[in-house]
């Protein structure tokens, strides 16, 4: 293939790039020389290389074990540590309420630490630049300005609105990134106009569409696979490795020409098509998953345009504030043992729902308070997908061992930034949270769509929770602490309930009742310092998402523990010809049935609870309440759309624009209509192989 590379940057393009031969017949035959060493191209900060701390590594152990032993101990014999006359308080809650006082402290001081490294390096700036004065007192000047930073944005089939909006946000950083590179994952008819959007939205960078023949990830693993000699270790070695963090036999060689293979093909596609020199690009590729997408942006940020210093990640739904890469950056940079960063997550489409208000301050909880104690202890569990940022140096070193990672036999798909960040801490290194910038995300305003996203997200927390055990050695006693708190929780909370409704040797009837006012008193306390730190008078709506919790999210735990190894995404991509493809009845029982037996377990219960101190046996017919919300589960909103219809009364369009309005200044606007690309204004030039040019035209839909 001759393609003049001269035509690249020249307007929107596509080019298409042709296999000459099967890359995965003989990965080794035609690989070439190591072409790019790490130590001269990226920041390589001064480390020592990481070292288990025996006596350390002993006490989180201790530490949890104990937790655990202590939990269950208490909860069988049924230990009460303050007893308040009308109710008590249990070792897990005594432990709870400590734990939430414990979390509050670690954030308050995380914001000061992190507030405290943005002055500083601020300061230096200014002294640098021998203007002291002034940089003390402006906050406009840019913390990192001879920084590289290369933008990964990935996505299949997203809302072309909130495609185009999240493109224009990325345009708007103070800190100019090296390259924004986006992955489209697939190269069908509807994947086309999302990768043709992203060339119009980024015409000013001339930014080409490049067509990419086959899946680097793939690649990868083939070559890896293909070389990697057979396990022959017996079990418990297996396990004993597992504990220690150490890989079968025959990893690093073949580790080393899986890079290679990846190394290589990537560096002829950069001499064929300039990839290097490009400031935006975009390419499509043969659909996979999101992991594939995101390892192809980050292969091409690391070989082809060897970014420096970082490189941010982001989903194709998030838009991204102004100040996002140099605020995050300077976290990045105020320790050499940092390697990786990530921000806070608010929801632009809070507004839409009920639902998504409550998830918005759920969000704002996990985020100001959980991941920031984290951060505290410099172990943030799971550096969020929508706005992370990675140092390029250890990316690299982490890249392949992410791609190959696999459970239950099957490549994985989804919990690619949890892996990441385990990837990271089991490196023994340390991962942060800043609050100084943030993102707007988008979230499910259906409680179906909301349940298949948190019953993958449940997967991935316990595949993830304890997949390096060593890495708890090398990081703080928190971790391996939190983890522990959250794995017990939702089973601990479901053997309560079922103890309550179901044990007839409870002496007071009215426990239950006090149970829940206990627990929505807690819930709103939470609320109440949430809307003081954040002045945000919704944030007391998450005194009510208990009820939430208890009805969607901890039946999906349960059922995420039994279904790990289903490596299904759950919710559908979001563009408008991806919501009318509908369900089966199998699809929709796998995704809301273990709700339905979740209800009628405790619809039962109650009816149980009910007969206990009425003495009737009737009350067990409770239980059949439980077909009401079957058929909203399984109908949906067809049944909602129709009982509105028959009961409601139509609004006139004056009355709906005003409804549930409330002043949010700090609300951001939502995705604003969709320019039209350059093939609907006129008739584009193409290119096409060796550099011929065709006049096209797009249908306007």
């Amino acid at each position: 293939m001759a393609v003049d590379t001269a035509q690249v940057g020249h307007g929107p393009s596509e080019i298409e790039v042709l296999p000459d031969s099967n890359p995965f017949a003989t990965p080794f035959d035609n690989i070439k020389e190591p072409s790019v060493d790490s130590a001269p191209i990226f920041d390589i900060p001064p480390r020592n290389p990481p070292k288990i701390n025996p006596f350390k590594a002993t006490f989180n152990v201790v530490l949890a074990f104990g937790i655990i032993g202590a939990l269950i101990a208490g909860y069988i014999i049924g230990l009460r540590i303050f007893n308040l006359t009308i109710t008590s308080i249990g070792l897990y809650g005594t432990i709870l309420i400590t734990h939430y006082l414990f979390q509050l402290c670690c954030a308050l001081l995380n914001r000061i630490s992190v507030n405290r490294i943005a002055n500083k390096r601020l300061k230096e700036n200014a002294q640098a630049a021998g203007d002291s004065e002034k940089g003390t007192q402006g906050t406009s000047a840019l913390l990192n300005p001879d920084s590289e930073v290369s933008i990964a944005v990935v996505g299949y089939r997203e809302d072309e609105k909130a495609w185009r909006q999240c493109l224009r946000s990325l345009q708007t950083q103070t800190l100019r990134p090296k390259c924004v590179i986006g992955v489209v994952d697939g190269n069908e008819e509807p994947d086309l106009s999302m990768a043709n959007a992203f060339v119009g939205e980024f015409e000013s960078y001339n930014a080409p569409l490049i067509h990419l023949p086959l899946l680097l990830s793939d690649l990868h693993r083939e070559t890896y696979f293909a070389n990697i000699p057979k396990d022959t270790r017996f079990f418990l070695v297996k396990v004993w490795h597992w504990l220690v963090g150490r890989y079968r036999p025959g990893h690093a060689p073949a580790l080393a020409l899986a890079r290679q293979a990846v190394l290589t093909q990537v560096l002829e596609w950069d001499d064929n098509w300039n990839i290097s020199g490009l400031k935006a690009v975009c390419f499509s590729q043969p659909h996979g998953h999101k992991r594939t997408a995101m390892f192809t942006a980050f292969a091409m940020s690391i070989y082809a345009l060897r970014t420096r210093d970082a490189v941010f990640t982001t989903d194709s739904d998030t838009l991204i504030q102004n100040n996002g890469l140099d605020e995050m950056l300077t976290l990045l940079h105020s320790s050499p043992d940092v390697g990786g960063v990530t921000a806070d997550v608010k929801i632009w489409n809070r507004a839409e729902s009920l639902l998504a208000r409550l998830c918005a301050a759920r969000y704002w909880l996990a985020f100001n308070i959980e991941r920031a104690c984290q951060s505290m202890w410099a172990c943030v569990g799971c550096l969020s997908g929508p706005m992370s940022m990675y140092r390029a140096s250890d990316l690299e070193t982490i890249l392949g061992p992410w791609n190959l990672q696999t459970f239950g036999g099957k490549a994985t798909t989804f919990g690619d930034d949890r892996h990441l960040t385990n990837q990271l801490l089991a490196q023994g290194l340390r991962t942060r949270y800043t609050h100084r910038t943030w993102c707007d995300s988008e979230s499910p305003t259906s409680f179906v769509r909301w349940v298949a996203q948190q019953t993958r997200w449940s997967k991935s927390f316990f595949r993830e929770a304890f997949w390096f055990p060593a890495s708890f050695a090398y990081q703080a006693p928190w971790m391996l602490l939190e983890t522990t708190i959250q794995a017990l929780y939702p089973f601990i909370l479901i053997a309560t309930v079922f103890h309550f409704l179901f044990d007839p040797a409870t002496e007071n009837n009215l426990s239950p009742v006090i149970w829940l006012v206990t627990m929505f008193a807690i819930a709103f306390v939470k609320s109440f310092v949430a809307m003081i730190m954040s002045r945000d008078p919704w944030m007391l709506l998450f005194s009510c998402y208990g009820f939430l919790y208890f009805f969607g999210l901890l039946p999906s735990k349960v059922w995420a523990l039994f279904t790990m190894n289903k490596t299904g995404w759950g919710t559908s991509a979001r563009s408008s010809s991806e919501r009318k493809v509908g369900q089966s009845f199998f699809q929709r029982s796998f995704q809301v049935g273990h709700l339905i037996v979740w209800y009628l377990a405790v619809c039962v219960g109650i009816g149980f609870f009910v007969r206990r101190i009425f003495g009737n046996p009737l009350f067990f017919l409770i239980g059949a309440f439980t077909l009401i919300p079957a058929v909203f589960l399984y109908l949906g909103d067809s049944v909602a759309a129709k009982l509105s219809g028959w009961f409601g009364r139509k609004k006139p369009a004056s009355e709906k624009s005003t409804e549930f309005q409330i002043d949010e200044p700090v609300l951001p606007t939502k995705p604003s209509p969709v320019l039209k690309s350059p093939e609907e204004r006129s008739p584009s030039l193409t290119r096409g192989f060796g550099g011929s040019l065709a006049t096209s035209t797009t249908n306007k839909r």
